[in-house]
């Protein structure tokens, strides 16, 4: 009876060591490859079967500047999102210098991304993530949505096609996977009833 029991908490040792080693070769990625631990599981956009499914990879980033490649980067991160400030870091730390202009697109835009790129005193041009669907009629006779609204600044509140008011009721704070801490004011209408030009989605 000892030696089974022995052996079972040898056995959890184990898996509890395997487990550890595992979490320390993620780091803070969701996955990795058994074959190649730096590389992280992601979607490719040449997804010749067409089933999403996920394959060991690397993202690699580009600069470019009057048509050359002034800087590139391998990353193990899935997103682009989450590239561009240790792209643009790793650039200055090696070339010494900031592009005063940055063109990007939507898969780099995030709140993150534009504070930093403000305080280092570089203009962004980064293609907004909902550009194209926001050109659609469906989009620009949707009165929920905030880019549909007119705000009043001086009481601090939002108002409506039908002319309903959205005031304060809260905030919301979210983490990003890099740690960044995004804080929104929440507005609410206190009446909708009645409106036949709500939509839900």
């Amino acid at each position: 009876m000892l030696q089974r029991t022995m052996e079972t908490l040898d056995s959890y040792i184990n898996r509890l060591k395997d487990y550890t080693k595992k979490l320390h070769i993620c780091g803070d990625r969701n996955s990795f490859s058994k074959t190649d631990y730096e590389a992280t599981f992601m979607r490719m956009k040449g997804d010749a079967m067409k089933n999403g499914q996920l394959k060991p990879a690397y993202n690699l980033q580009y600069g470019v500047e009057a048509a050359f490649i002034v800087w590139a980067g391998v990353y193990p991160n899935p997103t682009d999102t989450r590239t561009l400030i240790p792209f643009l870091e790793d650039f200055h730390a090696h070339i010494g210098k900031r592009s005063r202009k940055l063109v990007a697109d939507a898969g780099y835009e995030s709140e993150e991304n534009y504070l930093y790129l403000r305080e280092k005193g570089q203009t962004s041009y980064i293609k907004p993530n909902n550009y194209e669907v926001s050109k659609k009629r469906k989009w620009k006779q949707d009165i929920g949505r905030r880019e549909n609204m007119n705000y009043l600044a001086a009481e601090d509140v939002y108002q409506c096609a039908e002319g309903r008011r959205l005031v304060v009721t809260g905030t919301r704070r979210t983490k990003s996977a890099s740690g960044y801490v995004s804080e929104k004011t929440i507005y609410t209408c206190t009446d909708c009833n009645g409106c036949e030009r709500i939509w839900y989605h």
